[in-house]
């Protein structure tokens, strides 16, 4: 034998070498980070996510949603175990934080929750995003139920939702296809305090008044897509706008001469925010995506893009004095939908 390495210490050595390679591969692998989102439309947009990327160094998955039923449906399913953050309305959050899929947040770790808005900065005074003393969810955007009038048909602009009763507007009024919202608005308008947990004699009120505002609707419908089509094509005064700013934008964007009003009598407000997840995986991760989106250019961008309210930048969609009630579960919300199913019917 030679002072050198035979053959097969050579094939030894090789085979040591791509060991050791695929060891530091696989290491690698095992070291990157994914961040799994749930949300919806415009909560995630792409150039924000590869601008994460690049900070992070890691992968970001999001998938998006059409309803809350949905949201629940894979939430629930592994108990939170598919995501670690996902976007939920105050008042959807209460089921999950009772179901304990949630993970409470640590304010330390998102510092720029302290620069939002004031009404938002002092969470202990958000209905909803804290119990028991700790935090389980970060507020992001908001818009509220308005009432949209064509300006070439409605003088002097109205100030109340009960303009949509004024028979004066009989078939030129578009209203919102769902139950619990038109319930609570209802309750508003008749000057009840409380428009999500309703008396049976309350109830009965309400359902009444709304059967007899079908003499006034032209149609429901169920998107915002939907209503500028039907506005389009139709003689139509007054909208119940369900989907506040996003709506006027869609309606204005294709030409309609509408504006609109945040009702005297106030008016419901949704709120989604950011909460972990029973199931995340990485929570440093989480939160840095939670303090990402919390910079004043991406609350810009969002209500630039989308029309909703951010919470980080003043916007059209709340103004002084402006009476915004947050959405809170309702007291019988298989009650409410089984109305609103005969009140549809009706006559």
């Amino acid at each position: 034998m030679s002072g050198g390495l035979s053959k097969r210490g050579l094939l030894a050595l090789v085979g040591v070498a791509i060991l050791v390679g695929l060891g530091l591969i696989l290491a690698r692998v095992s070291e990157s980070k994914e961040l799994r989102i749930l949300a919806w439309q415009g909560y995630a947009d792409d150039d924000w996510v590869k601008e994460f990327e690049r900070e992070t160094g890691a992968h970001v998955s999001v998938v998006f949603i059409g309803t809350d039923d949905e949201i629940w449906a894979k939430i629930k399913n592994r108990d939170g175990a598919d995501f670690d953050l996902f976007a939920v309305n105050t008042a959807q959050l209460q089921r999950y934080i009772d179901a304990g899929l949630t993970t409470p947040l640590d304010l330390d770790e998102i510092p720029n929750q302290k620069l939002q808005l004031p009404i938002f900065n002092n969470l202990s005074e958000v209905k909803g995003v804290m119990r028991d003393g700790k935090v389980h969810a970060i507020p992001f955007c908001f818009d509220s139920i308005i009432l949209i009038y064509d300006t070439t048909k409605v003088r002097p602009a109205p100030t109340s939702m009960a303009a949509l009763w004024d028979p004066q507007y009989a078939g030129k009024v578009l209203a919102y296809d769902n139950g619990e919202h038109n319930f609570s608005v209802t309750a508003l308008t008749v000057g009840i305090d409380d428009p999500f947990n309703l008396s049976q004699a309350q109830i009965a009120e309400i359902k009444n008044r709304l059967i007899a505002l079908k003499d006034n609707v032209l149609s429901f419908y169920s998107t915002t897509d939907e209503s500028v089509q039907l506005y389009q094509s139709n003689d139509v005064a007054l909208i119940f706008g369900n989907f506040g700013q996003q709506q006027v934008k869609a309606l204005r964007d294709a030409g309609a001469p509408i504006d609109y009003v945040i009702p005297s009598e106030g008016t419901l407000a949704w709120l989604d925010t950011w909460a972990m997840t029973r199931g995340v995986a990485d929570r440093k991760l989480a939160q840095k995506w939670i303090n990402f989106v919390l910079q004043k250019r991406i609350g810009t961008q969002l209500s630039q893009r989308t029309g909703f309210g951010n919470t980080v930048v003043p916007s059209p969609n709340a103004g002084v004095g402006d009476k915004l009630i947050y959405l809170e579960a309702v007291e019988d919300p298989i009650q409410r939908a089984q109305l609103w199913n005969e009140i549809k019917a009706a006559p």
